[in-house]
């Protein structure tokens, strides 16, 4: 998937769990009750929530797709 490296997330997230950094974003993709979640969050510290956008899809592998569209897209207006 592109050039992209996902790092494994730490033990405590239910596996398989991956993250990685574009730009000024953070994506977290891992499994909540056997379900692939994905997250785009804000990397530099804020007051208060840092989500950005969130959502479920059908495999990890989509999982991770949807939030390098959404971090991609998201960069793309904040320019």
């Amino acid at each position: 998937m592109d050039d992209v490296e996902w790092k494994p997330l730490p033990s405590l997230w239910p596996s398989p769990a991956v993250s990685t950094d574009l730009g000024e974003f953070m994506l977290l993709v891992f499994t909540q009750d056997g379900a692939p979640i994905w997250e785009v969050r804000l990397r530099a510290e804020v007051v208060g929530d840092d989500l950005v956008t969130s959502g479920g899809a059908d495999t990890f592998e989509a999982a991770k797709a949807a939030a390098l569209f959404e971090a991609r897209a998201r960069s793309q207006f904040s320019k």
